[in-house]
């Protein structure tokens, strides 16, 4: 393991993004007095703001994996937010999933409409930034006109964090059919959890893939190793308020106690990761077995982390300006992000200083993410 000369200031500066980060996200909070409980927690706009700070977040994991070369470089504390990447995804998966059904019981006729209007917020940007992928990465990944036709609908993969587009609409596409054509809203939830399960037991099977760029789809863990909590976010809101009339009543022992079985299962789960993982393979064993192992525990991580998120909601509002600006652009951000991380010339090999790096991945992604949602919201406007 390389560890090189250690650089003490270096090391506090890249400290001071995840700080930056949950600044933002506290700043301006409100908090409720004791006996008191948030008539804003779980709501749609604080599912907003907490999944703007899972992006930033989610950047953060990008690109310590790139300064740190996937942990085997130490650059101090941020080293672990290699290990992070699964629970801020996660949060992305739990709040489709919760404000999926949140609108779907709210929307008048919400599934008449459904594949025009929400089905589009999702697919206009996603096209969008790949046309951008095409036209900078062209050159090294795409060979002839017909690969980079269907490079624009994410075949392959220019943009490797948009598998979480690919897994969202499908989920969208299940979700429309089961709660449209079946009329029971119990074996619709049946079935699509089912459709889940199974859409996660392909994507383990199939391991990775051989090569580095323009992967296959549903090769990787990432594909799969969240996934399950967009059916955890529509159960939580399919019973939310039995769910948050119990926990109310337990609020002073729960949290605490949820907090320490987090941490305690972090420290599990990455005892696991080593010891089995989802790379346990070679000619004649596949890893089946110590992929699930990992699997299920990073699904019971999630969980605890989401909510040790949605208990502290209850009683601290999220909410300022910035917040606010950045959940109205946070998917064009988680979009178009790897543009930038991939572009300049960051990480052992790179000429810019980590922090410098950092720095300009973030300001770019959020200047070019605010510029992309006015084309975006036009473009979803034309489309209907």
């Amino acid at each position: 393991m390389t560890t090189g000369t250690v650089d003490y200031m270096t090391e506090f500066l890249l400290f001071l993004f995840p700080v930056a980060i949950v600044t933002i996200l506290v700043f301006g909070a409100g908090v409720k007095k004791k006996g008191e409980y948030s008539g804003e927690a779980w709501s749609l706009g604080q599912a907003k703001a907490l999944q703007a700070f899972a992006a930033l977040m989610i950047i953060l994991h990008h690109l310590v994996q790139t300064i740190t070369q996937y942990g085997s470089v130490k650059k101090g504390p941020v080293t672990i937010w290699n290990s992070f990447g699964i629970l801020f995804t996660s949060v992305f998966f739990f709040f489709s999933g919760y404000g999926l059904y949140k609108r779907y019981k709210t929307g008048e006729d919400y599934l008449k409409g459904f594949l025009r209007h929400r089905f589009l917020k999702v697919l206009i940007p996603f096209l969008l930034t790949n046309v951008i992928y095409l036209c900078v990465f062209a050159g090294d990944r795409i060979s002839g006109v017909w690969q980079g036709i269907t490079a624009i609908f994410g075949c392959p993969l220019l943009n490797r964090n948009a598998w979480y587009v690919i897994e969202l609409l499908l989920l969208y596409i299940a979700f429309y059919v089961c709660f449209r054509f079946i009329g029971s809203e119990r074996v619709a939830m049946l079935c699509l959890t089912g459709f889940t399960i199974l859409l996660i037991i392909i994507s383990l099977l199939l391991g990775h893939a051989a090569m580095s760029v323009n992967r296959p789809w549903f090769m990787g863990e990432w594909w799969y190793n969240t996934t399950f909590m967009f059916i955890v976010g529509m159960f939580v809101a399919m019973h939310e308020v039995r769910i948050r009339a119990a926990v109310e009543k337990v609020y002073k022992l729960l949290l605490p106690l949820t907090v320490l079985i987090f941490i305690g299962w972090f420290l599990l789960e990455q005892f696991v990761d080593g010891r089995f993982g989802y790379y346990r393979e070679w000619p004649g064993h596949p890893g089946y077995p110590e992929k699930f192992i990992t699997l299920l525990v990073q699904i019971v991580l999630c969980i605890l982390f989401l909510s040790v998120l949605l208990l502290v909601n209850l009683k601290v509002e999220f909410h300022n300006r910035v917040l606010l600006f950045l959940s109205g652009i946070s998917y064009e951000i988680y979009l178009i992000h790897e543009l930038f991380r991939e572009v300049l010339p960051g990480g052992p090999d790179g000429s810019l200083p980590d922090p410098l790096y950092l720095l300009l991945v973030y300001v770019l992604s959020v200047v070019a993410a605010w510029l992309l949602s006015f084309v975006d919201r036009k473009m979803i406007r034309v489309v209907r």
